[in-house]
């Protein structure tokens, strides 16, 4: 099965390429959710919105610190999975405090 490509430059698009645009998208839905959140902050699904957009961010995040730090990036693909089910797993955690 053949790697999408990007429409302009033909080239691959890699998991890394995803998890950093996935990372922008989270951080503009927080810039409206967070203020949001504070004028009304007992609604319960704004709240679970603001945890998963956070939980998201963060990890994308953890995951270019740990690359910056020089972790490999042959584990990149098995990085981002690993970040992922730690943070699902913090969400299902989290979620029932929310």
């Amino acid at each position: 099965m053949a790697r999408p490509s990007l429409p302009a430059s033909g080239k691959p698009a890699y998991l890394g390429m995803w998890t950093w645009l996935v990372q922008r998208l989270a951080s503009l839905a927080l810039l409206v959710l967070l203020p949001w959140h504070w004028l009304n902050p007992y609604l319960r699904p704004v709240r679970i919105a603001v945890l998963a957009l956070v939980l998201l961010h963060a990890m994308a995040g953890i995951r270019v610190m740990l690359l910056d730090l020089g972790f490999g990036e042959r584990w990149q693909r098995g990085l981002v999975w690993l970040l992922a089910a730690l943070g699902a797993g913090l969400f299902f955690f989290f979620v029932q405090f929310a």
